[in-house]
């Protein structure tokens, strides 16, 4: 499973989306030149506590509360998360990924299964017209 997490540390981007790799820490994504500036002040406002900085992104987006004004600026964002799993079929395992809305992903985080996060996924409509 590490070598799993250690992939998910990158951060691309195409003409409408940007994804942020859920296992880099905050503060490697402030670190990285190529993340749009509005993507770091988000992380940084809301998780740039010093407790909170050197963890998983997708564990701390995983761990919101509905009812917190975070998991407001999460649906505002229109932000999407993919997630890992293995299913077995036919006696092997196999690797699949699944691409969650926010009250989705908040509701894995909260149960007994077994994943992985991925990615975070930004809208870059949403984040060019939201503001911190």
């Amino acid at each position: 499973m590490e070598q799993i997490n250690r992939e998910f540390k990158a951060v691309v981007q195409d003409t409408t989306k940007v994804y942020v790799g859920a296992q880099m820490s905050v503060a490697e994504l402030i670190s990285y030149e190529d993340v749009p500036f509005k993507v770091k002040a988000v992380f940084n406002k809301f998780f740039g506590k010093e407790e909170q900085i050197n963890r998983p992104i997708g564990e701390l987006l995983g761990e919101v509360n509905k009812e917190d004004f975070v998991f407001q600026v999460i649906k505002q964002l229109k932000l999407k998360f993919k997630v890992g799993f293995y299913i077995e079929k036919k006696g092997k395992e196999i690797y699949r990924s699944k691409t969650l809305t926010p009250d989705e992903f908040i509701d894995l985080h909260a149960s007994d299964q077994k994943y992985f996060d991925e990615e975070v996924v930004f809208n870059k409509l949403a984040l060019m017209a939201f503001s911190t």
